[in-house]
Formats: structure tokens, sequence, C-alpha cells
């Protein structure tokens, strides 16, 4: 029988090796398919797309981003825990702009349990808060895809076979989203899943859940729909289809970014109708969609960690130095106190030589005086002769 830590290896094993494995393949697969294009009409693709369709594309990513805020806005409210906007669209940004390029195990855990144990979530919190997450975009991709399948389903390669056609996987996915719909309307026990008991969010929430997933993908897939070539006409019900397809494999693959996987599907998906220039398009989205977003979050998280340990420098600081009138204060009590002990010593020193005269003339007197042994003067002792002359 395996033992228990030797699963537990197993696991950590096999996802990133699969991961590897159908990676290496699909750029393996990508390259074949990449040497059927002439550079020149690579270059011409790359080139062709008018500027005010990128700009627009870019304008669209960046509302993009913007709305992925919003799956953690949901997540925060089904745990009710609110948090600041500011700190959310912090997070959102920065768990999407890397974790679409590094992965959500790589990335997009990590960066969220780095900033939400510090605004105070438990990590069970946390795991319930990304599970959340996940169910968001499914959701999304499931009524979404499948609707797009079910009225527009894609017309396969000949060299692509699938045990079912795109219009029955979009039944699939539509009854996936029912099932999930159901059981938010219905149930609402716990369900035990790997250790957590979470509870189905109400219906409403999932109605939101579906709405900002299906609206992030669309607006995703109208991206990629705007830097395709500028000669090529082609249903925008097509490329919704084949984006969908793409990245719902791409995430199943566990692929970071899904680079490479991605890039192969859309290609084989769209070569028939746009053309194999479409690599060009899907490279200039990849750059657009991934690349830019993940170094402007590198830049923003390395300058909000500086800032943030400046804070905490100066703040401790506040808490060890006391304020400049408090230090004034202090200096004038500890001046005060110095002097004080000083006036106390030279009057202590006086005291002492005063005391130090009256033995000394006491001495005295107990010598000329020998009958009287404690060495006090006789109160009947006649005064001393006055000096002559007077």
């Amino acid at each position: 029988m395996i033992k228990p830590e030797w699963k537990t290896r197993v696991r950590q094993v096999a996802g990133p090796l699969l991961a590897t494995i159908l990676f290496a393949g699909a750029i393996r697969l990508l390259v074949g398919e990449a040497k059927k294009i002439s550079w020149d009409e690579f270059r011409d693709a790359l080139l062709g797309v008018p500027p005010v369709y990128l700009f627009i594309a870019a304008l669209l990513i960046a509302m993009n981003y913007m709305l992925l805020t919003a799956y953690d806005i949901l997540a925060l409210r089904y745990l009710r825990r609110p948090l600041p906007l500011r700190r959310v669209a912090l997070v959102g940004f920065l768990g999407y702009s890397l974790g679409n390029n590094l992965g959500t195990l790589i990335a997009a855990a990590p960066l969220r349990f780095h900033f939400y144990t510090r605004w105070g979530l438990s990590p069970t919190q946390i795991v319930a808060l990304i599970a959340f997450l996940g169910l968001t975009f499914w959701s999304g991709l499931w009524f979404l895809g499948g609707t797009v399948l079910v009225f527009h389903p894609i017309p396969l390669p000949e060299d692509v076979r699938l045990p079912i056609g795109t219009r029955t996987l979009g039944f699939v996915m539509l009854t996936l989203w029912i099932g999930y719909a159901l059981s938010c309307a219905v149930w609402h026990k716990p369900i035990p899943i790997g250790g957590l008991r979470l509870r189905t969010p109400h219906i409403g929430l999932m109605g939101l859940q579906t709405s900002v997933a299906a609206v992030d993908l669309t607006i995703s897939a109208t991206a990629l729909y705007l830097v395709l070539p500028a000669d090529t006409i082609v249903p925008f019900g097509l490329v919704l289809a084949a984006y969908l397809v793409a990245i719902a494999l791409a995430l199943i693959t566990q692929v970071p970014g899904g680079l490479g996987v991605l890039e192969l599907i859309l290609l084989k998906l769209l070569s028939g109708t746009v053309g194999p220039t479409v690599l060009a398009s899907v490279l200039i989205f990849r750059v657009m969609y991934y690349i830019l977003p993940l170094l402007i979050g590198v830049v923003i998280m390395v300058v909000h960690e500086l800032w943030e340990g400046a804070e905490q420098m100066r703040a401790a600081g506040r808490r060890v130095a006391p304020p400049p009138l408090e230090v004034e204060r202090q200096l004038h009590r500890e001046t005060t106190e110095v002097h004080l002990e000083e006036e106390r010593w030279e009057e202590d020193s006086e005291d002492d030589a005063t005391a130090a005269e009256e033995t000394a003339g006491e001495s005295k007197d107990s010598a000329a005086d020998p009958g009287k042994p404690d060495g006090k003067r006789s109160s009947t002792a006649e005064p001393p002769p006055e000096p002559p002359g007077r």
C-alpha cells in the first residue's frame, strides 16, 4: 500500500511534470505550424493592424484588468469581509497580471496570501476566496461558452478529432452552468472540499459571478478580434468561440499563462478562416494582454513593497523616538533634576563642614576641662580675661 507521504509527493511532482510535457509538445507543434508561414507574410500581418485598432484594443485590455477587480470584490462579499477598494484593486490587478503569466499556484495564490493575511483574513478564508474566484471564472465560461458553441459551433480542422462536436460541447457546458445555478438556488448546506466546508453562494451572487466573468471574456475576445489582420473578414462569434475553447484548454493543461497552448489552439481553430498569419495576431495579443500587464504589475509590486517597508520603518521610529516637544520637556526635567541634586550636594557639604568645625571646637573644650568627661564645658565656667589695653 502506498504511504500517504508518497501520494503527496507524487501529486506535487505530477502536475508540474504534466504541464512541462504539454508545454514542450505545444511549442513543438507551434514551431511546425510557424514554418508554414513565410517571413514576409508574418511581417505584413504583424505590421498590418491599423494603429487605431491597436489603440482601441489597448483600451479594452485596460478596462478588462479594471473589471478583474470585481472577482475579488465578489469573493470578499461572499466571505462577508469588506476591504477598502484601493486594497482590493491592488490585489486584483497584481493577482491577475502576474497569475495570468506565471500561473495560479506560482503567483496568484501566494500573492493573495501575502496581502490578505496582512489585512486580517485567515488562511481558511483565503483558500475559500481563491476557490470562489475559480468558480466565478468557470461559471461565466460555462454560460458564455455553452451559449456561443450551441448557436455558433466551430468547424474543426481535418487533423483535429474530438469524440463530440463543438455544439455538443456547448450543451455540456450549459448543463454544468445550470447545475451550478440550481445548487446555488436549492442547496445551502456546507460542502466538504479538501478539508474545507464551503457553502454555495446565493443565487443573486451567483448571477453576478456569471455576469462579471462573461463580460471579462467578451472584452478580451474583442481585443483579440481587433488585432486580426486588416483584410480579414471573419464573424466575431467564431473568434469568440475559438477564444473560449482555447482559454479553457489552456487552463486545464496548467501551463503557466497557457504559453504555447493558447497560440496553438487559436492557430488551429482560426487558420481555416483567417489564414496561417493569424499567428502574428495571436502574438500581438500575447504581448498586449499578458506581457505588458506583467511588466506593469512587477513595477507596481516592487514600488508598493518599498513604500510599505519605508512606512513600517517610519512607524517604528515614531514608536521609539518621542516627538521633539517631548524631547525638550524631558531634557528640561533632567537638567532641573541635575541642578537640584547639585544644590542638595552643596548643602550637605556645608552641613558636614559645619558639623566638623563644631566637633573640633568641642574636642578643644574637653581637653581644657578634664573634669568633664563628656567633653562639654561647665555652665559656671568664667569667661576668658579681656585682653590688656581695653
